[in-house]
């Protein structure tokens, strides 16, 4: 038995709000260069291979021109798809292809078009159909939307004559809701992030108020950074890694010399041409000091081919929680923590290589060539110098080892002595090879050369140099306290003569001690013994040196 009718069997209709398109584009795309985006989309899906973006006028009176060489849209065209909200251009298809066929189109949910409305006030719309000699104007006013009272739309429009081989669309927006100036550069660079077009596919370029253009490439959007290190994905990934290749992914990490701004820091993701998803380390340890320095992209189209769809509808973010898009985020996850190791290899690395410049020795050698006490505190004094941790520009970094240098130079023992250059040079080349006895034996040979020199006794035999040279006697000799005696009445003519025979009696004493009887013995036999060890040594280069220092005061009298 049927039931009755009810009393009002009048049809069920859904109705919408004309604010409803507020909340569905406009606001969603309060930012120009991601609604400037929707247009460069549009122009790509319609196999452009010119697209160009122009800055017009100032103040309240500019406004942005996207001009594009693709198929073009007829009048059933524009009715029945660009002003055909919520159109899905792909229908039950994972992807869709445009009319050559060549490219994958990015527009999927038909909201696109509304984005322009988040910027300007007035959009018009001027477009040719390949082939059909009519161009097409429609012009929309936000005021006569919204004022719209039952969701039915009627914008503006008029056909004109058009040249037969011409196509393409143009659109203008105007009243813009940003009365500061655009900046070119600035639009051109932030389009350059959110578009992975190759440059053999379309050109894309904006054209400034004084007619200058700037290419919008895949370079530009890293164009600002000062890269110290790069990697190409996922060529130089690790071989065993979990390589995002398997996926299809392509991309460019740099890691900056210098910390990089928040907003820039990650890795973008794209798909098919655009960014779905903003700079990020997919849960990776971003704490990590690395991640400051670490920028780029990747293109990964299979995000685009997930049903359901995992793009937001601004394409700012993906629903990384889908299975199949968790699992491309793990892999992106892996990539990011690899690029970071491998960056901190390559900083310790290049770092080492900075301070063995400048060191004139490896870091690791550095601290090994100090004997004393003061070993470990300059070995953990390079570590932190080294560490990639230290919050340290390498202007400050190479300010540091030079300081450190002369602070604790490479064989810092021998140089703290402060020898006499002549000493110096004679033993460093034994004692930096720690052969102490060699290095004692050639300075005291060196000390005795110096003293006939002066002296001007070449030939005569070691033993009987020093009373020949120095001290109290009849023939010439070297005196170094004449220049103290002079109107001085605190040296005397003892205290005089006893200065000038101690020199001769530590002389005779050292050559005695060192140089006489290590001269008679294997050389081998010596070393194996430790006579001279470390100390011994710097203690009578030391002597050595206190003595050399004295022939430099010296007179021959």
């Amino acid at each position: 038995m049927k039931r009755a009718p009810s009393p009002d069997d009048s049809p069920l209709v859904l109705k919408f709000d004309p604010h409803t398109i507020e909340h569905l584009g406009s606001n969603m795309y309060s930012r120009l260069p991601n609604a400037v985006a929707e247009l460069v989309a549009n122009a790509y899906d319609a196999d452009a291979t010119e697209i160009c973006v122009r800055v017009v006028g100032s103040g309240v009176t500019q406004h942005i021109v996207v001009d594009d060489n693709g198929h073009g849209m007829s009048r059933d065209d524009v009715r029945d798809k660009y002003l055909r909200i919520g159109r899905n251009r792909r229908g039950s298809a994972t992807t869709a292809k445009s009319e050559s066929g060549k490219r994958t189109v990015s527009g999927k949910k038909g909201l696109g078009k509304l984005a322009l409305f988040g910027i300007g006030h007035q959009i018009e719309v001027s477009t040719t159909r390949r082939g059909e000699g009519l161009r097409l104007h429609v012009s929309m006013d936000w005021a006569d939307l919204i004022g719209t009272n039952d969701g039915d739309y009627q914008p503006e429009s008029k056909s004109t004559p058009a040249e037969a081989a011409a196509h393409g669309t143009s659109v203008r927006v105007s009243k813009l809701t940003r009365t500061s100036d655009i900046s070119p550069s600035e639009l051109a660079e932030a389009l350059s992030r959110l578009f992975h077009y190759g440059d053999n596919e379309v050109h894309l370029k904006v054209i400034g108020r004084d007619g200058s253009e700037i290419p919008v490439t895949r370079e530009l959007r890293l164009s600002t950074i000062a890269e110290e290190f790069a990697w190409s994905v996922p060529n130089d990934l690790p071989e065993n890694s979990d390589k995002p290749g398997v996926i299809g992914a392509t991309g460019r990490v740099v890691a900056a010399e210098k910390p990089l701004p928040t907003a820039m820091r990650g890795v973008a993701v794209y798909a098919n041409g655009r960014l779905v998803n903003e700079p990020e380390f997919f849960g990776a340890s971003d704490s990590s000091y690395a991640y400051a320095y670490l920028t780029g992209y990747v293109a990964v189209d299979d995000l685009d081919a997930i049903k359901p769809d995992v793009v937001a509808t601004d394409r700012r973010a993906v629903n990384w929680d889908q299975p199949e898009a968790a699992k491309i985020r793990k892999m992106l996850k892996g990539m990011v923590e690899e690029i970071a190791q491998s960056r901190k290899q390559l900083r310790a690395a290049k770092k080492r290589k900075q301070l063995e410049d400048q060191v004139g020795i490896d870091p690791d050698n550095w601290a090994d060539t100090v004997k004393g006490p003061e070993k470990e505190p300059l070995r953990d004094l390079i570590k932190i110098i080294e560490s990639d941790e230290t919050d340290m520009s390498d202007e400050d970094r190479g300010k540091a080892v030079r300081s450190l240098k002369g602070i604790a130079p490479p064989y810092a023992d021998l140089i703290w002595r402060h020898l006499h250059p002549s000493i110096q040079g004679a033993s460093a080349t034994y004692f930096k090879s720690g052969d102490y006895y060699q290095a004692l034996l050639e300075a005291c040979k060196q000390y005795v050369a110096d003293l006939r020199a002066a002296a001007k006794l070449p030939d005569d035999a070691e033993d009987s140099l020093w009373g020949k040279a120095l001290g109290e006697g009849n023939s010439p000799r070297l005196n170094f306290t004449n220049r103290f005696r002079s109107g001085n009445p605190c040296i005397s003519g003892p205290t005089a003569r006893n200065l000038e025979n101690g020199q001769r009696e530590l002389s005779k004493a050292i050559w005695s001690a060192f140089r006489n009887p290590l001269s008679h013995e294997a050389l081998e036999t010596i070393k194996s013994l430790g006579v001279i060890s470390h100390q011994d040594c710097l203690d009578a280069l030391s002597l050595l040196s206190h003595l050399r220092r004295r022939l430099d005061e010296a007179v021959l009298t």
